[in-house]
């Protein structure tokens, strides 16, 4: 299905085919995944070409599914491998996704009769609404980032280091399932916490730190994402009137969640709520981001979104407030779009604790 819905877009672009470099894109074609160097040819008609290096033959024949495998040797470049196949084609225009430009430039040189077309676009049209087994693998992938986030809000206490509740978290999203982070995790504690993209360091959490946990699990090759925060001991009242306008506006921007919907508006739903708290200038991020094969995807929720929310669309909901080197808030989720609301696949308790 999804060769066939590319084809129609190739078709509809006046492309003749399509060369992808970006493994997550070969991974989604194919069904093959590559630590290292992957290429598949799509063309506009005939079956899928996958080139794969020689040690990866077995995993590929194992793996692929739906194309043709072909091996680049030892002493051959990519290049030259995919020169002989397409030769056999003759495509006239060809697509191309967010390939390296000394990539690029070395297909320009080889095929001066074609003329080649960078539109990363015309794949996200289909990456970005999930199907039903991607749905899955990204539900398996939510239950294990729950599993971290458990075991981190366990261990945050003074005295710990903020690298040592990363590493457990870490732990028991693998001993459960997941093969490995969505992303760097993220554990910021006390004037860190302000930090958004606070990746941890050895500072050891204290007695009245405000501490936030963001963590991802990896399941096929799908991303979640959820972040939590909490305090070591008793919250004031300004941090306790911060966590409630942060939680508000996360629960009313679910809550506006559905297809058709644009994820502008989306965003200025939660937007307001922190607005009328008081703390509009310190909510310093878009809402949110698709989540799939890469932990940021489209679309994007933001105040200058073009993106309307679609059935199957899995994104985040990650308000926050962050006081300048003092402390900072944030909850986010994953959530898949369903025609009429929204569903958390996230479902760690979010009480401030």
């Amino acid at each position: 299905m999804r060769i066939k819905a590319l084809k129609k877009e190739l078709a509809s672009s006046n492309l003749d085919g399509y060369l992808s470099t970006n493994l997550k894109n070969v991974y989604y074609f194919t069904g093959f995944s590559s630590l290292a160097e992957a290429e598949t040819l799509i063309p506009l008609d005939g079956d899928p070409i996958l080139f794969i290096r020689e040690l990866e033959l077995e995993n590929a024949e194992a793996s692929s599914k739906n194309c043709i495998i072909e091996v680049v040797k030892k002493d051959e470049t990519a290049i030259k491998k995919i020169a002989s196949v397409v030769k056999n084609f003759k495509p006239k225009r060809l697509g191309l996704d967010d390939l390296p430009a000394s990539t690029y430039l070395k297909l320009v040189e080889r095929f001066r009769s074609i003329e080649f077309k960078v539109d990363m676009d015309l794949v996200w049209k289909l990456r970005i609404i999930k199907d039903d087994e991607e749905v899955r693998y990204i539900r398996k992938a939510a239950k294990l980032a729950d599993a971290g986030m458990k075991t981190a809000l366990a261990m945050i206490k003074a005295g710990v280091r903020e690298y040592q509740v990363a590493a457990e978290a870490e732990y028991a999203m693998r001993v459960a399932g997941s093969e490995g982070v969505a992303f760097d995790t993220l554990v910021a504690s006390g004037p860190r916490s302000s930090l958004p993209h606070g990746v941890c360091s050895d500072r050891k959490i204290k007695e009245g730190d405000v501490v936030f946990v963001d963590v991802g699990a990896t399941f096929n090759g799908y991303r979640s994402d959820i972040t939590r925060t909490t305090i070591v001991g008793k919250p004031t009242r300004q941090q306790a009137k911060v966590y409630n306008a942060v939680l508000e506006a996360q629960e009313e921007a679910v809550k506006a969640i559905r297809a058709s919907v644009s994820a502008r508006e989306v965003d200025e739903v939660a937007r307001r709520v922190i607005k009328e708290s008081g703390y509009e200038n310190r909510f310093i991020h878009s809402l949110g981001h698709g989540v799939g094969l890469d932990v940021h995807e489209p679309p994007k929720l933001s105040p200058n979104s073009k993106d309307i929310l679609k059935t199957g669309n899995v994104i985040t909901t990650e308000p926050g407030v962050y006081i300048p080197h003092k402390w900072g808030i944030r909850i986010e989720d994953t959530v898949l779009v369903l025609k009429k609301n929204a569903e958390r696949l996230t479902k760690t308790p979010r009480e401030f604790v």
